[in-house]
């Protein structure tokens, strides 16, 4: 009888479906910024990485002229790791170039980029120069005219510089502050009020730019890597992505097979089939590949779901907001073993093709399901588990009752006690499984249908108190696996009446 595909690896992909889901859409925002369009919104860009790339240079001021064009592609740059990062931490926030906002028009001579979140705008200018300590003289003291009148740059929320520049421009600021400091006493002493009042509203302008200096998050170097290779720096963007989307889905392998693998080792241990100390090594080596696996399945999940969502194909972007994305490494994983037990001699090619069959059907109805669970259960990882775990157990144990009918048909007599073990085996072992799924939906639904009926019942009570409203939706809020910050009318008081930004 053919090895089935391991549940645990469907399991673990399931519950990785919201995982790869947000961090590969914090990927596609690299690919915005190369190429200047959301193939999804069907918006376009002011301009992309390629275009600066495609800028001309004159080659005998190169180094300068590269230099001004990082700039632009630190720019963009910057707001697609923004974006990621507001993607990956479920953040409101999100970033933007001011000429991709209409009401900043073209080439907007302050702002260049701009934080939207809760009907807000944090505006910044972002200043990529080699003098810092002239740029920071040029606006605080407010030299030049026109387009030369840097003091303009005082109007933003931030003024973004190379990380390497942060602290040396704020240290500038301060030892600009006790220079002129000491100026103004020593003009006071002389009688030169007006001159020393002037100095005086330097003084202000460096301490406020001091406050205005934020660290733009990439370096000179980084800058001009973006602008002389964007694809290249794009392809390791994603790839740092599906390395944190990886890290996660390691811990969660690990707890998941961990799981399943003591839950079987003990059983096997109370039925005296494994030693404790065996059980304990089977455990051990279970948890570290399912971390393997979890590793795997987000890395390659999050990498295939970035590129489908930003894919030109229609068709490509409909899959990617399926769990076929995160079910391609299981799959890479299941067919492997068959390949493997073909080249050892195992199976024929018959039996091959027919594990490459269920393996492929199996990926598609696991894919289906979990997407269909995380949305009929809106709890994170435990809807897409679920769905994930239904959709494979269904497809495998139609195909696998269909090829057993098969393989009893070409089986001799004397194999046939045999086969029936193995299927009795296997049969106790899928009633096992299905107890444990079913204990999870009975939980779960009969939980969520009981904190709904509650949560309802407060709602339309017209007398309930307002200290019982609050503990009424903490409950249920706590039933989908959130906490909420008021828990009493008092504290909704204290909250308002605070200074501190109001949090639910």
């Amino acid at each position: 009888m053919k090895e089935t595909i391991d549940l645990q690896d469907y399991a673990i992909t399931g519950a990785l479906f919201e995982t790869t889901s947000r961090y590969g859409s914090a990927g596609a925002e690299f690919l915005k910024g190369l190429r200047g369009i959301d193939y999804q919104t069907g918006k376009e860009f002011d301009r992309s990485l390629r275009d600066i790339k495609s800028y001309k240079i004159n080659v005998d001021h190169a180094d300068q002229n590269i230099k001004q064009q990082a700039g632009f592609s630190a720019e963009i740059a910057s707001v697609s790791r923004r974006n990621a990062k507001s993607i990956i931490n479920k953040s409101n926030s999100h970033f933007t170039r001011s000429e991709d906002l209409a009401h900043y028009g073209k080439n907007h001579n302050v702002v260049d980029i701009v934080e939207l979140f809760d009907d807000q705008e944090v505006t910044s200018q972002m200043k990529f120069v080699t003098n810092s300590e002239s740029l920071v003289d040029k606006i605080a003291a407010g030299s030049g005219k026109g387009k030369s009148d840097y003091s303009r740059y005082m109007a933003v929320d931030k003024l973004e510089v190379p990380t390497e520049q942060v602290e040396e421009m704020k240290t500038y600021c301060r030892t600009q502050v006790e220079k002129l400091n000491k100026q103004v006493m020593a003009l006071e002493k002389q009688g030169k009020s007006e001159l020393a009042t002037k100095y005086r509203e330097n003084i202000e302008n460096y301490k406020k730019l001091e406050g205005k200096i934020t660290d733009s998050g990439l370096t000179t170097d980084q800058a001009i890597k973006y602008r002389l290779n964007p694809e290249w720096e794009t392809v390791l963007d994603i790839t740092d992505v599906s390395h944190q989307a990886g890290s996660e889905g390691a811990k969660l392998g690990a707890v998941i097979g961990g799981s399943i693998s003591l839950i079987s080792n003990m059983i096997a241990v109370y039925s005296n089939q494994k030693d404790f100390s065996d059980a304990a090594i089977d455990v051990a080596q279970d948890t570290l590949v399912a971390a393997g696996v979890g590793y795997g399945t987000a890395f390659v999940g999050t990498a295939a779901k970035t590129y489908m969502q930003q894919s030109a194909s229609s068709t490509l972007r409909s899959l990617s907001a399926a769990g076929l994305p995160a079910t391609i490494m299981t799959t890479c994983l299941a067919t492997g073993k068959s390949v493997n037990r073909y080249a050892n001699g195992e199976i024929d090619g018959t039996e091959l093709l027919q594990e490459m069959h269920l393996t492929v059907s199996g990926t598609l109805s696991a894919s289906m399901f979990t997407m269909i669970g995380q949305l009929a259960i809106p709890v994170p990882v435990l809807g897409g588990l679920i769905g994930g775990m239904i959709g494979y157990a269904l497809t495998n144990t139609f195909y696998q009752s269909f090829f057993d009918v098969l393989e009893k048909a070409k089986i001799s007599a004397e194999q046939r006690a045999i086969t029936e073990m193995k299927c009795k085996a296997a049969k106790e072992l899928s009633y096992f499984y299905q107890k444990r799924i079913n204990k999870i939906f009975i939980e779960k639904l009969s939980q969520l249908d009981q904190e709904s009926r509650e949560m309802f019942e407060v709602l339309d009570n017209p007398d309930i108190s307002a200290d019982d409203f609050c503990v009424g939706i903490n409950k249920f809020a706590q039933s989908l696996g959130r906490e909420l910050s008021i828990n009493s009318f008092d504290e909704f008081d204290q909250m308002m009446l605070s200074d501190e930004p109001f949090r639910l």
